[in-house]
């Protein structure tokens, strides 16, 4: 039994916690990137031109991992549609609002916002898939967690902001949606490719609507591209890793974990920016949102083991 365990801990526990660190740790360098870049609050094109090369850097590297590991990478041309939609959800939409929304809300409610993807993929599972309905755990799961943004947007940290928590918040259901249409084309298909490709795709999307609209980096510095390269490698590091995880493991024992993700973007928050998170609001909202996330993902374990859709 202690062989197990300790077996399972280094082979489950400890990559899991490593992805949600990194995914927790992407709102705080973002904003830190907008400082070392020198990109204003109110530039949203090179707020697009920063995300472009991180994601498109992240894509080629993912590919390149893949190529390594034995993967084809490219394409079908029955891969291309597929690739275009997860891409449109998960890269594109997702990503305009999230950069730019970032820039007007701290870390911390980014971290807790974006968090809420979980709730609008079930939201949406509900809604266009036959098999997969709410019901009263996974009503709970996302009771607790808009309950959670309610709190964080009841005057915390400066009130609810549209431009700000609006596009975060919007991010976030671009991304439930993105996780249906995955689960829609991914089965049969190697992950590795789609995301590779859907990534690179969406990088240079975002890369030419930087450009178009005038976007730049004000500065470049040492520290700037070593940040830049942390967040390449963190996009890159934590697919390839949950995706192994999902291969060995059910998967609601995986996402049980994502729970995991708003904490450690708050505390990263707390420490590369200098935010204040130990207040009643900021930690009810999390613990909500949080918990949300346990209870949902918590509730798929069970019936992914007991064998029921």
């Amino acid at each position: 039994m202690k062989e197990q365990t300790t077996g399972l801990i280094r082979r489950l526990y400890m990559p899991a916690v490593l992805c949600t660190a990194l995914w927790g740790s992407a709102a705080p360098c973002i904003k830190k990137g907008y400082e070392l870049f020198a990109i204003a609050s109110d530039a949203p094109f090179s707020q697009l031109y920063f995300a472009g090369w991180r994601f498109a850097l992240a894509g080629l590297l993912v590919l390149l991992v893949a190529r390594i590991k034995g993967h084809r990478i490219v394409p079908l041309r029955s891969e291309w549609k597929p690739i275009f939609w997860i891409c449109l959800f998960q890269s594109m939409i997702q990503y305009v609002c999230y950069y730019i929304g970032l820039s007007g809300t701290t870390g911390t409610k980014g971290a807790v916002l974006s968090g809420t993807q979980t709730f609008f993929a079930l939201i949406c599972a509900h809604l266009f898939l036959q098999n997969d309905k709410m019901n009263r755990q996974k009503v709970v799961g996302c009771l607790c967690g808009f309950a959670g943004v309610l709190v964080l947007g009841l005057g915390g940290l400066n009130g609810f902001n549209l431009h700000g928590d609006g596009l975060v918040l919007l991010s976030a259901v671009s991304a439930g949606a993105g996780a249906l249409v995955s689960r829609i084309y991914t089965p049969g298909r190697d992950p590795m490719l789609l995301t590779g490709w859907q990534l690179l795709m969406g990088g240079v999307f975002l890369l030419a609507v930087g450009l178009l609209g005038g976007g730049r980096l004000g500065a470049v510095t040492p520290i700037g591209v070593l940040l830049l390269a942390y967040m390449v490698v963190l996009s890159a590091a934590a697919f390839t890793i949950w995706t192994a995880l999902l291969g060995k493991f059910p998967v609601g024992k995986v996402s049980l974990f994502c729970f995991l993700i708003p904490v450690f973007g708050a505390l990263i928050s707390a420490i590369v920016l200098g935010e204040q998170i130990l207040t009643l609001r900021n930690l009810s909202a999390l613990a909500l949102v949080s918990g949300g996330i346990a209870i949902a993902n918590y509730v798929h374990e069970s019936k992914t083991e007991s064998g029921q859709a």
